[in-house]
């Protein structure tokens, strides 16, 4: 009997002239997007090199420095920021004309684009190791993690014990490291920075930008105190 596939997870694959998806992000809707614009892709229905109305094109080389990781990427990576995509596609990583690809949405909120081109990109340089896609995925976001969100950063904007976090400090500490809070949450968890507590109803907060920036504060190691002020300061005025 045929292994019967999770509801999220798509039968793709795509070998034909060596082109074939590596990793797609999200739920069914998403895959089905990937799945979609892969076959476009490869029927020659349209371009994305030379770029143009279709994508903004860039290197991924820089992307591939910052993670550090000695891994067996393709010669060339690009990232395609995909103009027309659908709303709740979210991006996948192919290899396509013997070239390394990662695509995304170019309407996507900027720290989640900018998290899943980290994470498409990684992904293209460990599927020779990881086979199945969920472990590959498990083990690229830890090297965005360990590139991104070092604990020791992490760690200087918890504490122990702090209860309240506001709107507009959840949006600085997601641009800080620009990704979305909710991964930025994540890592805190992972690391026993904050606790399951702590992390549920930092969950509940929705991340606001203000109209004036305010400066955001990076505690240093052991010193909370303009940390807590800014913390509470505001909601007590």
């Amino acid at each position: 009997m045929a292994k019967r596939l999770p509801k999220n997870q798509l039968p793709l694959d795509f070998s034909v002239r060596g082109d074939r998806m590596i990793l797609a992000l999200g739920q069914v809707e998403s895959q089905r997007a990937a799945h979609g614009i892969f076959e476009e892709l490869l029927a020659g229905n349209w371009l994305i090199e030379p770029a143009g109305e279709m994508a903004d094109v860039s290197s991924a080389q820089d992307i591939i420095r910052q993670l550090g990781a000695k891994l067996p990427f393709p010669e060339v990576v690009k990232v395609a920021q995909l103009h027309s995509a659908p709303a709740d596609f979210l991006g996948f990583a192919a290899l396509f004309r013997q070239k390394g690809w990662v695509f995304v949405n170019a309407l996507a909120d900027a720290n989640e684009r900018y998290y899943h081109t980290y994470l498409l990109t990684s992904a293209l340089g460990l599927y020779p190791s990881y086979p199945a896609p969920e472990s590959m995925a498990q083990r690229a976001e830890q090297l965005v993690f360990q590139s991104l969100l070092p604990v020791q950063d992490v760690r200087s904007f918890f504490h122990e014990g702090i209860t309240r976090l506001p709107g507009y400090l959840a949006a600085d500490i997601a641009d800080f490291f620009k990704v979305p809070f909710a991964i930025v949450l994540k890592r805190a968890l992972q690391t026993n920075i904050i606790t399951d507590e702590q992390f549920r109803h930092f969950m509940t907060v929705r991340p606001v930008h203000t109209h004036k920036p305010s400066e955001l504060f990076l505690a240093p190691e052991g010193g909370i105190d303009d940390l807590e002020a800014q913390l509470f300061g505001a909601a007590d005025e």
